[in-house]
């Protein structure tokens, strides 16, 4: 009878266990995928953005659990089909203080930046390679939660900059020929 109270507890453990952060292995893996896994272990996963190197999924049929708070919805970053990032949009304010509250148990005091444009507050820590961030702008209110794999995140970064820096922006003046006919086309609009 002790055996099968066992196995039972044991069994129970294993299934709700599934999608909840263990916050101990953080620096080696996130909900029991390692930190730079190849993108075909994460079969369940769907396709929801990305550009060039750097891809975007999320898994629409598992619930996760984070710091004792339900999240939503996760979406996965990927660097040249290696798993690097995890992204949480976070929507009530009292979530994202059980969150905080529960990476500050673990981890200790975050370093905290702000910036004015935005109005917009990050908090980090660092565990092993792992970097967490919390960010919150008070302008619009947007509450994000996010991990980072720090040896894939620096290409990945890089990879991103290299796409800016290739595609300069238009310049204002003089007009390029789509925008002096937009220009136009509104000014005579305008002027009737």
């Amino acid at each position: 009878m002790r055996t099968g109270a066992y196995l039972l507890a044991l069994l129970a453990w294993s299934v709700f266990g599934m999608g909840t952060l263990q916050a101990a292995d953080l620096d080696r893996e996130f909900l029991n995928k390692r930190w730079g896994a190849p993108l075909s272990e994460f079969q369940e996963h769907v396709q929801v953005g990305g550009s060039g190197k750097i891809a975007y999924y999320v898994n629409p049929k598992q619930a996760y659990t984070l710091f004792d708070t339900q999240v939503t919805n996760l979406v996965y970053g990927f660097y040249d089909e290696k798993f690097f990032a995890v992204y949480a949009g976070i929507e009530a304010i009292d979530a994202y203080s059980t969150i905080k509250r529960g990476i500050q148990q673990r981890f200790g005091a975050p370093k905290i930046s702000m910036e004015s444009r935005g109005a917009l507050t990050t908090h980090s820590w660092m565990v092993g390679e792992t970097r967490i961030k919390m960010k919150v702008s008070e302008a619009s209110g947007a509450m994000k939660l996010s991990f980072y794999y720090m040896p894939l995140a620096g290409r990945a970064n890089a990879e991103f900059q290299k796409e800016m820096d290739a595609e300069p922006p238009e310049p204002v003046f003089p007009l390029s020929p789509i925008r002096q006919k937009e220009a136009v086309e509104l000014l005579e609009l305008f002027s009737n």
